[in-house]
């Protein structure tokens, strides 16, 4: 029997019409109009989801330039496991509107980067079978101006699968096809809801999309904000993002440490000045020199560490970072479990973990016999905490003892004299 559920964006449309939900360049959309903005794309992609209608109409055509040379009829639905749309991650409320129509409609999205070269684009659209859209809002009112279109008769729908495959998530790589990773919604609402009670994400708050679409992290913003009534916030061309802070009210902010360093050295009186009470770092090594000087500095914003992956909807576990304390990443949040194996091996599953990785038209598991699926990555279990040791496939022996090469570059990187650093195994005749 199939399972279905409310849209999580019409639950919030109901609860919180009226207020804030997503903030364009100071321009401000409510709940009830972002509802609007979805039934709209659900009327658009009633069209696309229709494989006959999209021959017949030269839909073809309506491709933007950068992706010239596409025919896009080589790439609709036949024989496809379920129907696909490959759409530019753009934080626009177009967007979110459409993240949310295709789940509607039971249309699988697949977001790429602006900085993807068109021969990826290809590769991947040509294996999954997926229909590309590379400026959204013009292919949406180039359908919309269709006769056609506009004297269709539309039955909307606002429930959705939560066990259908949601999005497909292409992992970065340097090869011509990048791991396709497909979620379904359900993990995406229980990592937002395990994610959310650490932050204490809360209505009204307002949390920057400062982390790509086209990314897990960034897709988790979404559903926290949609969960708990917050305000998403569109991160700005035309401004800095530590301008925009002040700009745009922020509260919440997830960041890559990277992120943060250069706001605190460029501007280093913005986080004082602002309403920002809750900082999420993760996707790199933390100092704890930047962990001193962020508590020093600014006492009341909460610091937060995470360990997290594509494969398991962002974040595994969280943890409060404080000065003067060991720095690790916590325990797993709620849906999620985590154990090492004999070798150290970081193994995780649970309600967050994806469906498996698309491969040759079908689904396959991306867990073990044990049922686990195995990270890749090396850590250890504190009484604080798990803490990350480096790579598997980074690992090299020498004198007989294991060495991650991470280790050693976050410690010689507490000198200020180094800037970067890389640790390379090099062949010896006495360590091996």
């Amino acid at each position: 029997m199939m399972n279905i559920r409310k849209c999580p964006l019409s639950e919030a449309a109901l609860l919180y019409s009226s207020e804030p939900a997503f903030s364009d360049a100071g321009k401000e959309y409510t709940y009830g109009e972002l509802e609007q903005l979805t039934e709209y794309y659900q009327r658009i992609f009633s069209f696309v989801k229709n494989e006959a209608f999209m021959r017949e109409n030269g839909v073809s055509g309506l491709l933007s330039a950068g992706l010239d040379g596409i025919d896009l009829g080589e790439y609709l639905f036949t024989d496809a496991l379920f129907p696909k749309v490959m759409i530019k991650a753009t934080p626009s409320v177009d967007h979110v509107a459409a993240i949310f129509a295709m789940m509607r409609n039971g249309i699988t999205y697949i977001p790429f980067s602006s900085r993807e070269t068109p021969e990826r684009i290809r590769t991947v659209a040509r294996d999954a079978r997926a229909f590309i859209i590379n400026d959204l809002r013009r292919f949406a009112e180039s359908v919309n101006a269709m006769e056609a279109f506009r004297a269709e008769e539309f039955h909307l729908n606002d429930h959705v699968d939560p066990y259908a495959p949601c999005n497909m998530m292409m992992t970065s790589g340097s090869t011509a096809m990048p791991k396709l990773v497909v979620h379904n919604l359900n993990a995406h609402l229980k990592s937002a809801l395990g994610g959310q009670k650490v932050l204490d994400i809360r209505h009204g708050d307002r949390y920057l999309l400062s982390l790509p679409l086209n990314h897990v992290g960034g897709q988790a913003v979404i559903f926290k904000c949609v969960l708990t009534g917050a305000v998403m916030v569109s991160s700005r061309k035309d401004m800095s993002p530590a301008g925009q802070i002040l700009q745009d009210r922020i509260t919440v902010l997830s960041l890559v440490p990277t992120q943060l360093v250069r706001i605190m050295e460029n501007n280093p009186e913005v986080l004082a000045e602002s309403c920002v009470r809750a900082i999420l770092l993760g996707g790199a090594p933390i100092d704890d020199m930047l962990i001193a000087r962020m508590h020093d500095l600014y006492p009341s914003i909460a610091l937060y560490g995470s360990y997290g992956s594509t494969e398991m909807a962002s974040q595994i576990c969280t943890n409060v970072l404080l000065k003067g304390k060991e720095i690790t990443a916590g325990f797993p949040l709620p849906y999620r479990e985590l154990v090492l194996n004999s070798d150290g091996e970081i193994l995780v599953r649970g309600e967050t973990l994806c469906m498996g990785y698309y491969r040759n038209g079908r689904i396959e598991k991306v867990t073990g016999a044990d049922g686990y699926f195995h990270t890749g990555d090396i850590g250890r279990m504190l009484p604080s905490g798990l803490t990350v040791c480096g790579r598997r496939d980074n690992m090299f022996i020498s004198g007989g003892e294991n060495i991650h090469p991470e280790q050693v570059e976050a410690l010689l990187l507490k000198n200020k004299n180094i800037a970067r650093v890389l640790v390379v195994p090099v062949r010896d005749h006495e360590w091996g």
